[in-house]
């Protein structure tokens, strides 16, 4: 597959941003022609494929989606696929090619200069050659126009044979019966828990890609059971939606949509159709739902970015965690903002809360009246009752004195008793006990996707820490370290302005060198946590992960040693492998559950952790506009490119410029609108955008009247080329580029669509 050939040449080069070897000695002497010149590293075939995909109007994944259903419809599809797979495979090979010529130069201690540079653009071209042939090489999908439909995930993997370990059975069972589960979220949310802690000890050792898509499937249903209120059957929960729709009515519209959800996850059309009706009336207008869509994409945003903070005068006070995180966020690059979206996987993935320690707390059925009790003092409510001693004198109903004795010794002596209504109690907080200390591999060869990835799980701890602080909740304080051949001293966070500072640390300089020495690394541990363990009594419950390629041997009776003087303090050891397989490690593990613990052993190769997002993978779209939907109408007017498509997919030419009047309102909408986590272009990116838009209105001021839109696509097109712009970076300046954008979209608008 092309896909997996372009995530290892994505780790090749990755490897070749480590430092140079010293020149000459043993390493200068390779086989094979090196780079030396710019024409060692020219690429003819890969420059004019990204040239006619241009040309042709393939600029993101949403367009190539659309010529793939019209390709679909009119019976192409086939031949379009065998074409582009092979025009993709020959630019492959090139690039292959002048790769290894770089990696001779650079073991040889002479990397061409520039070599990376040109080739990291090289590789967005040609990834997105890749994915535009894999996208026509799929299958096509099966359309509906029912109302309502229940969409099925498809399976990833064969379910006609057993697994191989009776544990993923096990938690096939469990996630079978929390899916087919519709009423019961407290059971729901105990088999979930209960699968994802199986295959979290399972790791990924039998069944792999089975596991993997069962524990991602998993993951999500989690999520989602963890964020509606807790009830157990279908009545409990009509009857908590009947006590909060009045007074809570966003609780009421968590459990309905949950309810939703849950009868989608099962297949139950009637339910979920039912649900969906009860949700009506609690969804707002129409006309409100953007806004009110933008800002729960904001809020969710803000759970890593930081909170927009409050408006108001006074003095200037200094940055708050959430404002340091924010201006963090701006100032990187798309390479290091995605890796937010890796943390937050992370965090899902390997059970950064520890959900297993929670407490479920039901949700309420029914009104919790108040409850009254007596008090000394007098009150508003007073009652009656009846007494035999004297304690209470002043408080005697004295009707008949003479009866005064009689009525004491029969204890129907009347007293005023005074009431008062007492709070219903409130649901116990349980506080996490969840320590662990991450102990993370930062040699040399813990580079590229690999660090990404091992700093991700830090960062999604740290947000974790910091989100809790920023609250008000309990938490518990978090350790880490880094090591190599010289482990780094056991770091402790425990405010939301360490955890931020961290967390702006690990961006800047992520450490990477020197060599592995994970029996260092976990005897340093140990001894930490043996000197702090007096003065720090968390690290009592602590466990640690260690996070490492796996690329040195361990010595386990060393470790057994040092464990054993510890006492009481009982350390658990999981291990996160990333890249190569450890057997040590994985023996410490299998000693541990043997002895009754909780650990885990957890790898993940090179091809698993690697990612090769690129601009082209947004979801705009340049050939039709966003809101337009894609009917046969609206695909028809789309042939000129679907006919250029073929023509490069044959290999019979460069195509000429291929531009429709449909695409105008596409690439020059009347609102321009941006998806939430795009990168928003600088001062300079703006000002370009409105210098071309000024020139797109004198260029179509000499075109036809019947001719303006489409010169305007063919000439934006070409302009953005000519200044290394890509079309998503546009539509993001349109829509983050304030008056002077959209004063002079407008001008375009007006003078090519005047009587839109």
């Amino acid at each position: 597959m092309l896909a997996r050939r372009l995530t290892e040449l994505r780790r090749r080069l990755d490897a070749l941003r480590q430092p140079a070897p010293a020149p000459g000695g043993w390493r200068g002497w390779t086989l094979g022609r090196r780079a030396r010149s710019p024409e060692d590293l020219a690429l003819p075939v890969l420059t004019a494929l990204d040239r006619e995909l241009d040309r042709v109007g393939v600029h993101t994944a949403a367009d190539a989606q659309l010529l793939r259903e019209l390709g679909v419809r009119k019976g192409r599809a086939g031949a379009l696929a065998q074409g582009l797979q092979e025009r993709a495979r020959q630019a492959l090979e090139e690039l292959e090619e002048c790769v290894l010529r770089v990696e001779r130069a650079w073991r040889a201690g002479e990397p061409p200069p520039g070599a990376l540079t040109l080739l990291e653009k090289a590789f967005v071209k040609l990834a997105r050659a890749v994915k535009v042939a894999e996208l026509f090489s799929r299958p096509p999908s099966q359309d509906t126009d029912e109302a309502f439909e229940i969409y099925v995930r498809p399976e990833v993997t064969r379910k006609d044979r057993p697994p191989t370990s009776a544990r993923l059975a096990a938690a096939e069972y469990f996630a079978e019966r929390a899916r087919e589960n519709t009423g019961d979220v407290v059971q729901k949310r105990r088999d979930l828990d209960l699968a994802h802690e199986l295959l979290l000890r399972l790791g990924a050792d039998h069944d792999r890609e089975r596991g993997l898509a069962l524990r991602r499937q998993v993951v999500e249903a989690r999520e989602r059971a963890r964020s509606v209120p807790a009830v157990r059957s279908l009545d409990e929960l009509l009857r908590h939606v009947r006590h909060t729709a009045r007074r809570e009515p966003q609780v009421a519209y968590r459990s309905l949509r949950g309810l939703y959800e849950r009868a989608l996850e099962a297949g139950d059309a009637e339910l979920a159709s039912a649900a969906r009706t009860a949700l009506e009336p609690l969804l707002p207008q129409r006309q409100q739902l953007s806004s009110l869509v933008e800002r729960a994409e904001r809020d969710s945003l803000a759970h890593w970015f930081g909170e927009t903070p409050e408006e108001g005068g006074g003095e200037a006070a200094p940055p708050r965690p959430d404002e340091l995180l924010a201006d963090l966020a701006f100032s990187l690059n798309p390479e290091q903002l995605s890796t937010f979206e890796l943390a937050a996987g992370c965090a899902r993935y390997f059970d950064v809360e520890d959900a297993l320690s929670e407490e479920i707390v039901l949700a309420d059925t029914k009104a919790a009246r108040p409850v009254p009790r007596r008090v000394p003092y007098p009150t508003q409510t007073m009652t009656f009752e009846t007494t035999g001693s004297l304690h209470e004198v002043h408080n005697f109903v004295i009707s008949d004195p003479r009866m005064l004795l009689q009525d004491l010794a029969a204890n129907r002596q009347l007293v005023r008793a005074y009431l008062e209504d007492e709070p219903p109690p409130r649901p116990r907080k349980v506080k996490r006990t969840a320590v662990r200390v991450y102990v993370c591999d930062a040699s040399g060869s813990m580079h590229g996707s690999r660090a990404r990835f091992r700093d991700a799980i830090v960062i999604a701890e740290l947000n974790n820490l910091r989100v809790k602080a920023r609250r008000g909740e309990q938490f518990d304080p978090l350790y880490f370290s880094f090591f190599n051949d010289v482990p780094t001293e056991l770091a402790r966070v425990d405010t939301a302005v360490e955890a931020t500072r961290q967390i702006e640390k690990l961006f800047r300089e992520s450490p990477a060198e020197g060599q592995t020495d994970i029996t260092l690394a976990l005897m340093s541990a140990f001894d930490s946590i043996r000197a702090a363990q007096g003065r720090d009594p968390y690290l009592a419950r602590a466990t640690v992960v260690l996070i490492t390629d796996g690329e040195d041997r361990v010595d386990l009776e060393l470790i057994r040693r040092t464990r054993a003087p510890m006492g009481a303090l009982d350390i658990a050891l999981s291990f996160i492998s990333l890249g190569e397989e450890n057997p040590d490690l994985r023996m410490l593990v299998k000693e541990q559950r043997a002895a009754g613990g909780r650990a885990f052993y957890h790898h993940l190769s090179d091809e698993e952790i690697q990612w090769a997002r690129t601009e082209f993978d947004t979801p705009w779209r340049t050939l039709l506009p966003g809101d337009v939907p894609a009917t046969v109408e609206a695909l028809e007017l789309l042939s000129p490119h679907l006919e250029a498509l073929e023509a490069v997919a044959a290999g019979r030419g460069s195509p000429a410029q291929v531009a429709v009047e449909a695409s105008f309102d596409a690439l020059f909408p009347e609102t321009p609108s941006a998806p939430p986590g795009m990168e928003v272009p600088g001062p300079d990116g703006v000002n370009r955008v409105v210098d071309i838009l000024g020139a797109l209105v004198e260029a179509a001021s000499l075109a036809p009247a019947d001719r303006r839109a489409s010169e305007s696509v063919v000439l934006l097109q070409h302009l953005l080329s000519v200044y290394g712009l890509t079309p998503a970076r546009y539509l993001s300046a349109l829509s983050a580029g304030g008056p002077p954008v959209r004063e002079a979209l407008e001008r375009v608008r007006l003078l090519c669509r005047p009587f839109s």
